[in-house]
């Protein structure tokens, strides 16, 4: 009695489901697996071991020659029949505005004027942006620039200078050797004509 009942449980359950969800055949019959395996494991509280394995599969065979061999009919018997009233909707005519009277028109050359003016405007006001855009990426380049000689210059203004200064210090030094032997020659003259006096 509990199997027979618990076959009729998970057949109503499948039925069920499947009428609701207007399910395939195939996805019908993947959960009709799922809910006998449910029953065939003893494994509290998720599933009970109701059925033995051949019995589910007793079950399974007579499920698939019965109930799923009519699925379609099942599915066209029980599932709501649903109607649709179509009901055509009354055109909506839209009022156009009103045009304005003519006597406040103004005269093409007027028109012509104010359309060469919105011209010029437009003309200088594009002129404006572009000078402001050619002056911010100048400034943007010289800042560049200005950034680039601070990083790149430091060690090649170093090498030049420390060059310079060597050049400088071995001139002078030569100059100073120079004035020194000059300076002791004549001291040397100087001595040997006293002497000689003596």
């Amino acid at each position: 009695m509990e199997k027979a009942s618990t076959m009729v449980a998970i057949v109503k359950a499948v039925h069920v489901r499947a009428v609701g969800e207007v399910m395939t055949v195939e996805s019908s019959f993947d959960f009709f697996k799922v809910l006998a395996l449910q029953s065939s494991i003893h494994r509290p509280p998720y599933s009970l071991g109701i059925f033995t394995f051949a019995e589910m599969k007793e079950m399974s065979e007579y499920v698939l020659n019965t109930y799923f061999r009519h699925y379609k009919l099942y599915q066209y018997a029980y599932t709501d029949l649903v109607r649709m009233d179509i009901e055509p909707a009354r055109p909506f005519l839209e009022t156009p505005p009103a045009f304005e009277s003519l006597t406040l028109a103004i005269p093409a050359e007027e028109w012509s004027d104010k359309q060469e003016e919105l011209a010029r405007a437009v003309a200088e006001a594009k002129v404006g942006e572009e000078r402001e855009r050619a002056a911010t990426e100048e400034a943007e380049r010289e800042a560049r620039l200005a950034a680039e000689y601070e990083t790149a210059i430091p060690e090649e203004v170093s090498a030049k200078v420390e060059e310079v200064l060597a050049k400088s210090l071995a001139r002078m030094k030569e100059e100073l050797e120079t004035k020194f032997a000059e300076q002791e020659e004549g001291l040397l003259a100087k001595i040997a004509a006293l002497e000689a006096h003596q």
